[in-house]
């Protein structure tokens, strides 16, 4: 009863405060995606656009809609740990596992996030659940939904193609296991889950294994090693708690630790750590190896679980603090941030001059994924600024045109748009905010009027 309590309480905070928690602009770009169907992506696999498609088909581009389907992709994955606890110890164990995932920082407020993560988090924690029932079980049929959903894990992020890395290897380590090799089942999951996953090769080999060259050049692009671990040392124990960062690393390394959690968690942890010398790693792009952590942790001493669940609430209730209370809005936005993302159309009609034809573009991914989402338009970028919106074509701006310019965290655009164009103003007010990237304050929005001709910046 306590747990069914719990996930009520919990959900309906969130839902109340929701509302104070504009879109983000990852949350944005993804969105676009789902504007722009395709068979894969630049930056991840499909199912992020899929899922924002079908979201905008039945609701619109509404922000409500798409807080509401973080926040239930969160529910549902508190049930399949639920279910996974049960299954490896007993119903409490399940129950405090799920408690854990819900309160750990990453999930309870980055949970509110619509991003590829979740969905990643989602598959990967429904094929885990199964695989266990399946070892546990001995029903061989189980392999076709883990081959199922093993596949629509790898349509929302490449790091499930580790997940099968440490299936194989569980089964290759056990003696008992190792019969599987030998039964079709196995074959026919794997062969399952690259049937769901083959748009997004054909899609590869149609454009030269892009996402390659995109991730590639994000770990070439000026590492800066001590920065970069102090990153991810740092922000691991904080958006996972201490606890769980320590027995991930316990579980990992120590020989006597579960194999099946041993693999599970380094199989993601391992190429990670690898990397983080080179490439500053996203907070939550590591989340699937906290999985074995969060379903192991019952089993600690009282002290430990009560630490995290200390430490967790006090991470949580001051990030929401800060969100909800202490963001440092702009004097002029103050009692309109409900409103001014809404008035964006009205703008956007208004400021466009009465002459030539005016084109709407932004700088920066998040940027793009805003202004089109709240303004109701066609944004673009300059070319050759992002390769995911290259493929969706470059504007065809003429003499004589204009545009309206969303720029973030640009310090030299104006002295680079003024020879472009008759005539280059700034909007003196705020018309968008969120609580990313501080936004509000580091926007700045051009009016080009008449253009000349050249290479838009």
């Amino acid at each position: 009863m306590y747990f069914a309590i719990f996930l009520v309480a919990i959900n309906a905070f969130k839902l109340l405060v929701a509302p104070h928690f504009p879109l983000i602009g990852d949350e944005a770009y993804y969105w676009l995606w789902g504007q722009h169907l395709d068979l894969s992506y630049v930056d991840h696999p499909p199912m992020i656009a899929y899922v924002n498609f079908i979201l905008t088909s039945l609701f619109g581009p509404s922000e409500l809609a798409v807080r509401l389907t973080a926040i239930g992709l969160v529910l549902l994955v508190s049930l399949i740990i639920y279910l996974t606890g049960r299954e490896l110890y007993n119903k409490q164990a399940g129950e405090l596992a799920a408690i854990i995932f819900n309160l750990v920082p990453t999930f309870f407020g980055g949970g509110m996030f619509l991003v590829p993560q979740m969905l990643l988090f989602l598959f990967w924690s429904v094929s885990f659940y199964l695989l266990v029932k399946l070892l546990k079980r001995r029903n061989a049929l189980l392999w076709y939904p883990l081959g199922i959903a093993a596949g629509l894990g790898l349509l929302s992020d490449y790091v499930m193609a580790l997940f099968f890395l440490a299936t194989v290897a569980y089964l290759a380590l056990n003696k008992k296991e190792r019969y599987w090799f030998t039964k079709k089942e196995p074959y026919l999951a794997v062969a399952l889950a690259a049937l769901i996953f083959s748009p997004v090769l054909i899609w590869n080999l149609r454009l030269g294994f892009t996402p390659l060259f995109y991730w590639g050049g994000k770990m070439g692009a000026g590492p800066r090693v001590g920065d970069n671990l102090l990153n991810f040392f740092g922000l691991q124990p904080l958006l996972y708690t201490p606890p769980l960062f320590l027995l991930t690393l316990y579980l990992v390394f120590n020989k006597k630790a579960p194999q099946m959690f041993k693999l599970f968690a380094g199989v993601v942890l391992t190429p990670f750590l690898l990397i983080s010398p080179i490439m500053n790693i996203g907070g939550h792009w590591t989340a699937t190896t906290y999985l074995p952590a969060i379903l192991d942790l019952p089993r600690a001493k009282r002290w430990v679980i009560v630490t995290t669940l200390l430490f967790a609430l006090a991470v949580n209730s001051a990030a929401f603090a800060y969100y909800l209370f202490y963001y440092p809005l702009p004097a002029e936005l103050k009692g309109k941030e409900q409103t001014i993302n809404r008035q964006l159309p009205q703008y956007l009609k208004e400021v466009a001059p009465k002459s030539g034809r005016t084109f709407y573009l932004a700088n920066d991914l998040g940027m793009i994924g805003l202004v089109s989402f709240h303004g109701r338009t066609k944004t673009y970028m300059a070319p050759g600024r992002l390769r995911q919106v290259d493929l969706w074509g470059a504007p065809n701006i003429r003499r004589g045109d204009n545009i309206i310019y969303f720029a973030l965290n640009e310090t030299t655009l104006h002295e680079k748009l003024r020879p472009l164009f008759r005539a280059v103003s700034i909007e003196p007010h705020k018309r968008l905010f969120n609580k990313d990237a501080d936004l509000p304050n580091k926007t700045t929005i051009f009016i080009c009027t008449g253009y000349l001709g050249g290479k838009l910046p």
